[in-house]
């Protein structure tokens, strides 16, 4: 079942007085329940192409479709509420509030949509258990390391039980370790919850970490994969 559509899609900015073209005439349908690795260099387009699939940005042409509804062209107020109710981000910067806890920042999206906390009470820490920070929910992030604070960040996306999770980088701050931790975090998140996960990477090992491959260069897909190695692994196991 399609869940995410691209239609011709183009995405301009202007530098001085020329126009440079980041994203041109690309043309993407993402399953839903799929773990999809957008790969490429730096500058190749990959991270405005995650922009404008979560509403981030608008085209300059061309369609977005969510569930076979157009997003693009949207009215702010309608994407904002789409993204508060539909679509998870987690950046590679953590961008939690510094004097909140994470039990807070866990719970800021739901604040933002005024929405009763006190009925996430269980979800709340349900998603601590996941992310294994139960016994740092009263921390600030401050007090936490890197990883901590991007699983503050997971947790956070994953709050609003988001259908699609999308992925900026999210492990391109951490060391090697903490990061191949966080990708098991995803990987299994995926597995539990069957939630459509699109990241955004230019490591050739964490893209591996998707079923499918999306290599794009100078803003056009240059291959699109299934990753047939993990799915072996997963079939062996």
């Amino acid at each position: 079942m399609k869940y995410l559509t691209v239609e011709s899609l183009t995405k301009t900015y202007r530098v001085g007085n020329q126009d440079q073209v980041v994203i041109k005439d690309m043309n993407l349908e993402i399953e839903k329940g799929s773990f999809v690795s957008i790969m490429g260099p730096s500058g190749s387009g990959k991270s405005t192409l995650l922009y404008l699939l979560g509403g981030l940005e608008a085209p300059c042409q061309g369609m977005v479709y969510l569930k076979n509804e157009k997003i693009s062209g949207l009215k702010e107020k309608q994407m904002s509420k789409i993204r508060r109710q539909s679509l998870g981000f987690v950046f590679q910067f953590y961008n939690l509030v510094a004097n909140l806890s994470v039990e807070d920042n866990i719970l800021l999206p739901l604040a933002l949509d005024k929405k009763s906390l006190k009925h996430y009470k269980d979800k709340l820490e349900s998603l601590l258990k996941l992310v294994g920070l139960e016994d740092k929910k009263d921390h600030l992030p401050g007090q936490l390391s890197g990883g901590q604070q991007q699983r503050v960040a997971v947790a956070r996306a994953l709050i609003i039980e988001p259908e699609v999770l999308l992925l900026d980088e999210p492990v391109g701050n951490l060391d090697s370790k903490t990061a191949h931790e966080v990708m098991d975090l995803f990987k299994s998140i995926h597995k539990k919850m069957g939630i459509t996960i699109i990241q955004v990477t230019h490591s050739e090992e964490f893209a591996f970490f998707g079923d499918r491959i999306v290599h794009i260069m100078d803003g056009m897909i240059c291959s699109d994969t299934n990753n047939f190695s993990k799915q072996l692994t997963e079939t062996v196991s």
